[in-house]
This record gives C-alpha cells, structure tokens and sequence, in this order.
C-alpha cells in the first residue's frame, strides 16, 4: 500500500461505534461563533492559518461529540475546542523551554490570573472559557478540568517536545502508549461529557481504579483513533514520528498497511475491554448512574470525533494540504501577543 492509497474511512468508517449518532442542534450558531472568533480574535494567525482553520469546521467537532449541550454549555466547549488544537499546533515548533513558559502562563490564567491587554486569543479565551465554566459547573469539576489540563500540557505536548525536536526515531510501542495517553490532549475534553450529564462524579469515584482503568481506556480509543485519521497528513511531513503506525512499523518491521491494520487491531482490544469492564463491574452503588452517564456521554463523544473525521474536516486531508502549519510570522507573536 502506497501512502497515497490509505483512506482512514476504509478501518474507520461512519458509525463504527456502538453508541448513537448524534449532532448538537446548535451546529450552525456554533459554526458562526467560531468563525467570528477567528477572523476578530485569533489575529496572530496568518491569512492562510485562518482560512485553514474555518475549513477544519472544528465547531462541528464540538456538536458531534457533545449533541446534548444546550447552546450556554456550547460556547465554552467550543471555545476551548479552537483554543487548544490551535495551541497544540502553533507551539509545535517552539523550543521546550517556550513550550514550558506558556504552560506556566495558561495554569496562571485557568487558577484565576486576568490575560494582559497585549496577550492574544489563546490567552483571552482561556480566561473567558475559564469563566463561563465557572458560570454553570461547581469547584469540583473545575479542579478537575484544570489539573487534566496541566497534565496534558505537562506530560504531552513537553514530554514528546524531545522526540519531535531532535527528529529522534519514534520510541517503543510501550513508551509511546504512556506518553501518548497524555499527548492526544484528551482528558480535559473528556470531563466535558460531565457537562451533559449533569451528573458531576466526586473525587472518590473517579481515583476508583475501575474508573481510571476505564477512562485510560477511553483516552487510548482516541489515540488510535487520532492516529489513523491524522496519517495521510503526519506522511507529508516527512518528519513526524509521534503516530502508532510509525510505531509498530519500525519496531516490528510493519508494511503501512500492516501497521494500520494492528493498529486497528490494538484500538479494537481498548474498545471491548471499556465495554467489558462497564458491562461487568456494577459496584458504584448510588454512584453507578453517575459512572453509566459518564460512559455513554463519552461514547457519544467517541462516535461523535470519528464522525467529524470522516466527514466534517479538512484538517487532516492527505499531503497535509489542509492542515495549519507553524509559520514563522505567526511564531514570532507566539510569546502571545496579538
């Protein structure tokens, strides 16, 4: 198989999962809220960023993945959908110790720290999702969504900086699976389905380790998930080795299309054992309705991003063509200034 020939659609397609397939009702508000966040607020981008960044439609990732929001609970979500992947992509070329520095200046804000008037889009809108989350969601969950946030940022972006950096081979399938875990930038958006629920699980539930097996399992269908429909792009680069099915290529000596196939392999293990555990295990108690919710407003959000892949986003069209590289000009504002 040539790199040319792989469709993601073709181990991935539309409904794969078994959870419904739904769409948030707000879809086009959504689509008009972030656009106009674009074209006035993320003025940082370059012209081309821009218009690369609409066609991703990354509203509609937000509406496939949580269909249940009521448009309130959309606009945070949806702002911390655009804010994230557009930090995730921008910083990709910055040194570790930049990367480090605007992870300092993003805990600063989510704990409460005004953006300085000179600051640009991904600080101000933290502090605005910052606020609008506090608006409707208790302490609790606000804790919780900011530690998933530093342990994202920490343990992902900076962890795999060095393998990026120093274009080093792509790391063993047992360390790339911890590190990734963390690199796919999941779990904050993972505790955004507590949201829809409106059923918020207290500390003790959640460090119960059937819980946190379960929701490493939810991350890891993500990953693999991320990792087959972002490979027509990742190929184009040339460079990149931060995707399982350079992985097993190199470590078990794979032909692409092997390596696809495992990892679709690998995705389907992770997917029956979340559904094995939550079928098997009915110990929560008053708390199980809680932990049903959970499970379901993920899956929705499982079927919901695949959905968004294959038919919403141009983001990962093969060559690359369709993603928003780093610039230089949009770089040199990343201290963040507008």
């Amino acid at each position: 198989m040539t790199p040319e020939a792989i469709n993601p659609r073709d181990f991935l397609p539309l409904n794969y999962y078994p959870w419904p397939n739904l769409v948030n009702p707000h879809l086009e508000q959504m689509g008009r809220d972030m656009e106009s966040w674009i074209d006035n607020d993320y003025t940082f981008l370059t012209p081309e960023q821009i218009t690369k960044y609409k066609k991703m439609r990354l509203h509609a990732c937000t509406a496939c993945m949580w269909p249940d929001l009521t448009y309130e609970q959309t606009i945070p979500c949806n702002r911390f959908m655009l804010q994230y992947v557009v930090l995730d992509d921008q910083l990709e070329d910055l040194s570790l110790e930049e990367k480090q520095q605007q992870r300092a200046r993003c805990m600063e804000i989510l704990n409460g720290a005004p953006p300085l008037p000179e600051e640009n889009a991904i600080y101000q809108h933290l502090a605005l999702l910052r606020d609008e989350f506090r608006a409707f969601m208790p302490e609790i969950w606000m804790k919780r969504f900011i530690r998933y946030f530093y342990l994202t940022f920490r343990y992902g972006i900076e962890i795999e900086h060095s393998y990026k950096a120093a274009n080093q081979p792509p790391p063993s399938f047992a360390v790339y699976k911890a590190i990734r875990e963390y690199a796919v930038l999941m779990y904050p958006y993972l505790v955004l389905g507590e949201i829809e629920s409106g059923l918020v699980l207290p500390d003790h539930i959640v460090d119960h380790c059937v819980i946190q097996r379960m929701m490493t399992l939810m991350v890891r269908i993500i990953v693999w998930q991320n990792d087959i429909h972002s490979l027509p792009k990742e190929l184009a680069k040339g460079t990149e080795v931060f995707n399982v099915v350079f992985v097993l290529q190199r470590q078990y000596g794979l032909s692409l299309e092997d390596a696809c196939k495992e990892t679709l392999r690998i995705h389907n293990e992770d997917l029956e054992e979340l559904l094995t555990i939550h079928r098997e295990y009915r110990e929560f108690g008053e708390y199980q309705e809680h932990v049903d919710k959970f499970v379901y407003y993920f899956g929705l959000g499982v079927q919901g991003v695949n959905t968004f892949y294959v038919q919403e986003t141009e983001r990962y069209l093969p060559g690359g063509k369709g993603f928003a590289w780093p610039e230089k000009t949009a770089l040199n504002n990343n201290r963040m200034t507008t």
